[in-house]
């Protein structure tokens, strides 16, 4: 009898939601409860639009990597078991995860992925926490040949290659924009990766690899009910597939099973922008979480910033030869 139970509800999961918002939500609330899944749905900012605007807010293509996967990194050992229990890149001894941006109605959520992923690592390799590092993603949409507003790839060599600049350089349009419109002389003003390797589509793998390199630019399925997540910890109930999504994840835990991702669908949907994830996700014939996963190498920063840095590094050297002088000459003056 509970294998029949469970057909019919495997069955009726795969059928598309009702038209109707209310309808949708009472449909994914009901699924949840009768799954035994671990978050809530509700009224988000994506429940509101329409079918045809909820599909240009994902865009993801699939296709085979150009770069090599990483090599299993020596510094967590032959196993997983000396991996931290937990991370999470907004608190990990200061916030290296840049605000949650919205990519509008355009679906260049691969362009948000992979900027996102520049952002996080440039200041984690330059210990800059806090720091809003605003990367422009419409280069990537306008000048990069990747992809455009009908979708694209994770395909950071242009970030290796070219780099992106501040977002003062080509404010996001949501629109494919020409790149002729970016502000003159911006390349030489980016931020750049020496390189990037793809990561083995597994729990662990996906762990090392946060632990090891920060936020990772990746994949997944979208089914409907995900438009109504408002949190805890997402994992399919309910709905016909919306398409592929890429996102940047920037942490996870063991405790309760799942990762911490940061989305581009503004503030106002899921946890403040950002979403949770249960493991058995990643093994899902559905959702497929961790799809074209790629961690970034040796990040630079640009030109104005090594400058800046440099003016500040000699302005504190110089105030500490300065106040080195101020408590000599205390020291020499009569008692």
């Amino acid at each position: 009898m509970l294998a029949i139970i469970i057909a019919q509800f495997s069955l009726a999961a795969e059928q598309p939601l009702p038209l109707r918002m209310e309808d949708q939500i009472s449909t994914v609330k009901a699924a949840i409860q009768a799954s035994g899944a671990q978050w809530q749905a509700g009224e988000t900012s994506m429940s509101r639009l329409s079918k045809e605007s909820r599909h240009r807010r994902i865009g993801m293509f699939f296709d085979k990597f150009k770069a090599k996967p990483l090599v299993k990194s020596a510094k967590f050992g032959a196993s997983s078991a000396s991996v931290p229990s937990s991370v999470d890149w907004r608190n990990d001894g200061g916030n290296y995860v840049t605000p949650i941006r919205d990519q509008g109605e355009c679906g260049g959520c691969w362009a948000f992925s992979m900027t996102g992923g520049l952002e996080s690592y440039t200041l984690i390799k330059n210990h800059a926490s806090g720091k809003n590092l605003d990367l422009a993603e419409q280069i990537l949409i306008s000048c990069s040949g990747i992809g455009s507003c009908d979708g694209g790839t994770i395909s950071p060599d242009y970030l290796q290659s070219t780099g992106l600049p501040p977002e003062s350089a080509y404010p996001y349009t949501a629109t494919n924009g020409s790149c002729s419109s970016a502000a003159a002389g911006w390349q030489n003003k980016t931020y750049k990766i020496d390189g990037w390797g793809s990561i083995d589509q597994t729990v662990n793998a996906l762990k090392e690899a946060l632990a090891e390199y920060g936020p990772l630019p990746a994949a997944f399925m979208v089914y409907e009910d995900f438009m109504h997540y408002s949190g805890g910890v997402y994992s399919y109930t309910s709905g016909a597939e919306e398409g592929g999504h890429a996102i940047l994840i920037v942490g996870y835990n063991d405790s309760g099973k799942y990762f911490i991702v940061k989305n581009s669908w503004g503030t106002n949907w899921g946890e403040s922008g950002f979403f949770r994830i249960a493991y058995s996700q990643v093994t899902s014939k559905k959702v497929q979480f961790g799809l074209s996963a790629v961690a970034y190498q040796g990040a630079r920063m640009s030109e104005s910033d090594k400058a800046l840095q440099a003016k500040m590094q000699q302005k504190s050297f110089d105030s500490d030869a300065a106040m080195r002088r101020i408590s000599g000459m205390m020291n020499r003056m009569p008692q």
